[in-house]
């Protein structure tokens, strides 16, 4: 009975393909032909395309599959969350586009620029330059973030992270590094970063330390807190009044919010 169990998932799984516009290689099950007026299926990566009898008006047909660690895509592929794009180069399989090969994201990795979209949000850019593998774009080192990391200036970095500092940075190429740090009650921070959710702006300042950007200061809100007319409005507060004056805030105004 489980075997039979398991083949009618499949045929089922094989059917739902094949009434989606997709059908299935025989003797392959992880590999199936869409046509490229037709989006990739969730999880997919486009293999190869060429031109075929199977699809009309001038569409090519795409070879797609699940993503393994090393395997060879078209640059117009999809990148599934996990993976990244590790090389670039010209291909025959791939139309118009060029090819390229994705690997597992893995601490210190070195990736390149066409897959930033694809970093995983606990990873920040730590290095990145020329490579000769990945073609027309840098090559990008990715770290798991931590506090104090040094990043480079066009990475993202997760929602909990602040900047701390800008610098100039030799490992960041034309980008400047920034210093990262967790948020915390009371910390001070660079006007060039995101206000993570749940903080307010309560003062800004000049820092030798944020280079050509203000300074600030960021710290949980409470009822009747005074922040700056510069800070985000958290989730349940509202602005109980406004236009204040408060040297902490120059060269903004103050505001005063409340919650109960």
């Amino acid at each position: 009975m489980k075997s039979v169990a398991h083949w009618l998932v499949r045929l089922f799984s094989a059917l739902t393909l094949v009434a989606g516009g997709v059908v299935l290689f025989a003797g392959a099950a992880q590999a199936a032909t869409i046509c490229g007026n037709l989006p990739v299926p969730s999880g997919y990566v486009i293999t190869s395309e060429s031109l075929t009898n199977s699809c009309t008006g001038g569409y090519l047909t795409e070879t797609i599959q699940l993503p393994s660690n090393g395997l060879a895509i078209c640059d117009n592929s999809p990148v599934p969350t996990g993976y990244a794009i590790t090389s670039n180069y010209t291909t025959n399989n791939c139309g118009s586009y060029q090819g390229g090969r994705i690997n597992t994201v893995t601490n210190g990795l070195t990736i390149c620029g066409n897959s930033n979209p694809s970093i995983p949000s606990s990873y920040v850019i730590t290095a990145e330059g020329p490579n000769n593998n990945c073609g027309q774009w840098y090559g990008e080192t990715i770290t798991t973030a931590y506090n104090g990391i040094a990043a480079c200036g066009n990475s993202a970095y997760p929602g909990n992270y602040v900047v701390t500092a800008n610098y100039t940075s030799a490992s960041c190429g034309i980008y400047q590094g920034d210093r990262l740090n967790v948020a915390s009650d009371g910390i001070s921070f660079c006007g060039n970063s995101v206000v993570p959710a749940g903080y307010v702006i309560t003062a800004n300042f000049q820092s030798g330390s944020c280079g050509q950007y203000l300074g600030g200061r960021l710290n949980l809100p409470y009822n009747g807190i005074t922040v700056c007319a510069d800070s985000p409005l958290p989730a349940g507060y509202w602005i109980s009044a406004n236009g204040l004056s408060s040297s902490a805030c120059a060269p903004y105004q103050a505001e005063r919010l409340n919650n109960s």
